[in-house]
């Protein structure tokens, strides 16, 4: 389902995007350019495996139809914005971003190029989008609803574990989205009868030592 929604509104996208380009009827026909910005370690990664699958599923062939700029930065948050500029420099039609920094140094990096962006847990709480029925600019994508899922994850956990009274909810510091979700968690635990231990990390050693506190029948958000 996820690949389905993320190829509709790429699909959306491109077709505003050649709306203009196809109404210039000299135009040489050319593959449109995807530029893609993700933080992993690898160029490819689950979320654009699905993409071009789904388009080819509609007909759009790889080097036919369209082609992919790829730029993974390996965790490193200050390679991140370099290659946001330099896909703009290049002129892609598009831009893929994946995760909340990439996406905001895709928006920071240009206000006319198309963007569309994929696993971001709460774009409005992270200052990607106005609002989701009306995102503004040149931005669309598509939410994971994290913050909106705070209660259902909550009230599950207590329906799989009754005896359960402590939960800890473990963010990292810069994700605003995460912030976000676990200052929902702690509005809704107590409705709940469950304490919310709030365990913001910035790090992997912080991780590690953070999690050294779970005690037996607590829970993870």
């Amino acid at each position: 389902m996820r690949r389905t929604t993320v190829t509709l509104v790429f699909t959306l996208a491109l077709g505003i995007l050649l709306a203009p380009l196809a109404s210039d009827a000299q135009q040489a026909r050319r593959p449109y350019r995807i530029g893609v910005l993700h933080e992993s370690y690898l160029p490819n990664i689950p979320q654009l495996e699905g993409l071009k699958a789904g388009l080819k599923n509609m007909g759009l062939e790889e080097g036919r139809d369209v082609t992919f700029d790829i730029r993974f930065t390996r965790g490193d948050p200050q390679a991140t914005p370099v290659a946001a500029a330099a896909l703009v420099k290049e002129g892609v039609d598009l831009i893929f971003s994946v995760h909340e920094e990439a996406t905001h140094a895709v928006k920071a990096a240009t206000q006319t190029i198309p963007i569309v962006f994929v696993r971001i847990g709460d774009p409005v709480a992270a200052g990607i989008v106005k609002e989701i029925a009306r995102p503004g600019g040149n931005i669309t994508g598509v939410s994971s609803l994290d913050t909106e899922l705070v209660p259902k994850r909550l009230e599950i956990l207590k329906a799989v574990v009754p005896t359960l009274r402590r939960v800890w909810a473990v963010y990292h510091t810069e994700d605003r989205s995460s912030i976000a979700a676990a200052r929902k968690a702690q509005e809704v635990a107590p409705l709940l009868k469950l304490e919310l231990l709030a365990r913001p990390v910035r790090t992997s050693e912080e991780l590690a030592s953070s999690l050294k506190g779970l005690r037996p029948g607590d829970g993870l958000l």
